[in-house]
């Protein structure tokens, strides 16, 4: 059992607490140690067939492990594409209401795609020139130091309260081995460079694990594999 209390307490006083109470539980011998790495999958499709007028596609990939420089640049890498597949398919093609490119924060991080669509072939298409435009170019440096600083003011914002900052040391420890490593989180965030935008977006958004519901007449198979 992992306990984390924050707030204006008395670190003795909890001890006493947890020693009288949750200490008596039978001790373990768990070891924090790092996760194996999942090594490489290739890309599934999985079809659940639906009379819908709208298709809904959701594709995940394996990322790095959260002891890692990687995790933080697949990170950001991540709310640049999701940036920018709302401007491409939401906004300038009117292909969706809803698409995002999500960073799923576990020990073993993963990436995705999500998108609702009408136009499944026409909107993946769109979605793979979007990650290719990722992985071969290159991004300015001003505007990434600007989206790195948005995560920072969203950090702080959400760790205003005890329970979130209790949560932040806790994934801490059970992704990292260490409570004391969130304290990197800001440093790391700030030295995500565009090189290393571009190195997790090529060695990360591949091997893709989709799901689709919806009209299977509407879709390429090949075009979902081909990610």
């Amino acid at each position: 059992m992992l306990l984390v209390v924050v707030g204006n307490v008395d670190s003795a006083r909890v001890a006493g607490l947890v020693a009288r109470t949750l200490g008596r539980l039978p001790t373990g011998a768990y070891r924090w140690s790092p996760p194996p790495e999942a090594g490489d999958r290739p890309s599934t499709l999985t079809i659940a067939e639906r009379p819908l007028p709208t298709n809904y596609v959701r594709g995940y990939y394996t990322g790095p492990r959260a002891d890692t420089k990687d995790y933080q640049a697949l990170r950001v890498a991540s709310a640049v594409l999701s940036g920018r597949l709302f401007n491409e398919i939401r906004s300038r093609r009117n292909l969706t209401y809803a698409v995002e490119a999500p960073f799923v924060e576990r020990a073993i991080s993963v990436g995705g795609l999500y998108v609702t669509t009408t136009s499944p072939d026409t909107t993946l298409a769109l979605m793979r020139n979007e990650i290719v435009r990722l992985q071969t170019g290159m991004l300015d440096a001003e505007p990434l130091a600007q989206l790195v600083q948005g995560f920072l003011t969203e950090y702080f914002l959400k760790t205003e309260t005890n329970a979130e900052q209790g949560d932040f040391l806790a994934r801490a420890h059970l992704y990292r081995g260490d409570h004391r490593l969130a304290r990197r989180f800001v440093d790391e965030l700030r030295d995500v460079t565009p090189e290393d935008v571009r190195r997790v977006a090529e060695k990360y958004m591949r091997n893709i694990r989709w799901a689709y519901v919806g009209d299977g007449k509407r879709l390429t198979r090949r075009k979902m594999l081909d990610f």
